[in-house]
């Protein structure tokens, strides 16, 4: 899920950055330009560590600025197929929930939470009831779900989780399971 990933980018250095650091203006600049976005090949980069590499400044005609190939250390957020992962919930809607994983959040479809039917409580809004046993779906639950589709794009990630199988679920579900064995 997260990783320390080394980035190769070119790094465009303004003019009137000249007289700083080039390490301390390459870091300032790749923070403010990369952090938070997301890569299709990297997910998202979470924070910028350290610059390890800064080439010579190349300059093109018509611009002031110097260029530099730059190597850098980032830790990056990347969900994968299969992985379980924990998180809270952080809403409820007709159609399933959003749980936070991570820096971001992921969908478990209404389909996906048990093998039973959830709706929309007509009493307490944003609460999931299921209709056989009664179980409840409310934000700030505690869930571990299972990663099934997670697709990454240079906008935006789309993460799916089931909470169908052995050990996963809210985690009171689990807890009163395991006592009741």
């Amino acid at each position: 899920m997260y990783f320390l990933t080394r980035i190769h980018e070119t790094i465009r250095v303004p003019p009137n950055r000249f007289g700083d650091s080039i390490e301390n203006v390459i870091l300032d600049i790749t923070r403010s330009k990369n952090e938070t976005t997301i890569g299709s090949d990297v997910g998202m980069i979470v924070a910028i560590l350290t610059v390890n590499e800064i080439s010579p400044g190349r300059i093109v005609p018509g611009d002031g600025a110097t260029f530099h190939d730059v190597e850098y250390e980032a830790i990056t957020f990347r969900p994968l197929d299969d992985e379980v992962t924990e998180g809270e919930v952080v809403e409820t809607t007709k159609f399933g929930f959003f749980m936070r994983i991570g820096c971001t959040d992921a969908l478990a479809h209404i389909s996906q939470i048990a093998d039973e039917y959830f709706q929309m409580s007509s009493r307490s809004s944003g609460v999931l009831v299921g209709k056989e046993t009664g179980r409840t779906i409310r934000p700030g639950d505690l869930v571990r779900g299972r990663i099934i589709t997670a697709t990454v794009d240079h906008v935006s990630m789309k993460i799916a989780v089931t909470m169908k199988g052995e050990g996963l679920g809210l985690i009171n579900w689990l807890q009163d399971t395991k006592e009741k064995k």
